[in-house]
């Protein structure tokens, strides 16, 4: 962003219409100023926005909520059984040239690049962390981001209380981020397989959207609905994506209503309750593709809520059913409590605990 220039006019509308700045976020702001609009679509708030005066702060507000949905990081896990043991020292010794790498990926001039020279550096001897930055061109951005940064992170634990194996966590915040851990990925398979410690791609063991049938699928969802620890306390299913299984004929109860849909984008403060959602005799006519929860966390007397993201992302882009399981987590934490060292902590307990979830619920539905 340019901040020696503060826009109006056109400047902000390229702003205000992105859909990650909603309606009211717009609408809240004019509240402040004393305006109240009966209906609150952006082609009756937009323009009043664009011909008032916003303050420097006022327009901080709104840069800032759309760089924050940006970089929401998703969280994608999964484990490697390994035939042997290793030290991660010898495992990852040498330099990683990601910036060929990623030019050699692209047929094109990528839009993206790594920031400086990464490496992994190693927070003991069973924990393995590679954390990055990219800068992206957006050329056919507008002027307050045409370029922007994100982050990434690759964190390897070594865990051999039984069987020798890995548990791999990936952060990524765009879809470059992604690419990026895939090839840090790939690298780490080809490194594995030259020193035996896996035999196949096999021995890598991910959470994937064919994994299951329609109704284990939407079980392994709602198996998150439950108050499975002592920090969080479950309150509604908010959003959902559904679409509907066209090779299942529906059940006679909804087969009128059911058959002339193909897909629904179900949004509300309690879907559970729904009479299509809690009956199981339904689940086999329902794919669901993602799913949003919310809670009220209680932790070490830190009080607030979560919003947990839950989902195959490349099925509801694509359809794609090798789809790998993602989730990300938004806190909504009272003022006194907005402290990164604080949410941190927080959100490292949740994942920790959403692994621990994931890993019994995959384990008891899967298909496979």
């Amino acid at each position: 962003m340019k901040k020696e220039l503060l826009p109006q006019g056109d400047y902000i509308r390229q702003l205000l219409i992105k859909s990650n700045v909603s309606n009211s976020n717009i609408n809240q702001m004019l509240r402040e100023k004393g305006v109240f609009l009966g209906h609150n679509e952006k082609n009756n708030s937009v323009p009043l926005l664009m011909k008032s005066i916003i303050s420097p702060r006022d327009y901080e507000i709104l840069y800032n909520t759309q760089k924050t949905k940006e970089e929401t990081i998703k969280y994608r896990t999964s484990s490697i059984k390994c035939s042997s043991d290793f030290d991660f020292t010898d495992l990852l010794e040498g330099n990683i040239d990601l910036h060929n790498l990623i030019i050699e990926r692209h047929t094109y001039k990528p839009n993206y690049k790594i920031i400086g020279n990464p490496s992994f550096y190693f927070e003991n001897e069973n924990t393995a962390i590679f954390e990055y930055n990219i800068e992206r061109e957006n050329i056919l951005s507008d002027w307050t981001n045409n370029k922007t940064y994100h982050s990434g992170a690759i964190t390897l634990n070594k865990i051999s209380d039984v069987d020798i194996q890995i548990s791999v966590q990936q952060n990524s915040t765009s879809k470059e981020t992604l690419e990026v851990n895939n090839i840090l990925m790939n690298i780490l398979k080809e490194k594995m397989q030259q020193k035996s410690i896996i035999t196949s791609n096999e021995d890598i063991i991910t959470v994937k959207f064919n994994h299951f049938n329609n109704t284990s699928r939407v079980k392994f969802f709602y198996s998150f609905l439950s108050d499975f620890n002592i920090y969080l306390e479950f309150k509604s299913i908010t959003d959902i994506d559904l679409y509907l299984d066209e090779s299942i004929v529906s059940h006679e109860d909804v087969k009128i209503f059911l058959d002339e849909i193909d897909n629904l984008k179900l949004n509300g403060k309690g879907l559970q309750n729904h009479l299509l959602l809690r009956d199981e005799k339904y689940f086999p006519k329902l794919i669901f593709g993602s799913i949003k929860l919310k809670y009220k966390i209680n932790y070490k007397s830190i009080e607030g809520g979560a919003i947990i993201d839950l989902g195959f992302p490349d099925y509801v882009k694509n359809k794609d059913e090798n789809s790998e399981f993602q989730f990300s987590i938004d806190l909504i934490l009272n003022k006194q409590d907005r402290q990164s060292s604080i949410e941190n902590k927080i959100r490292k307990k949740l994942l920790d605990l959403f692994e621990i979830k994931k890993v019994e619920s995959y384990e008891r539905l899967k298909i496979i």
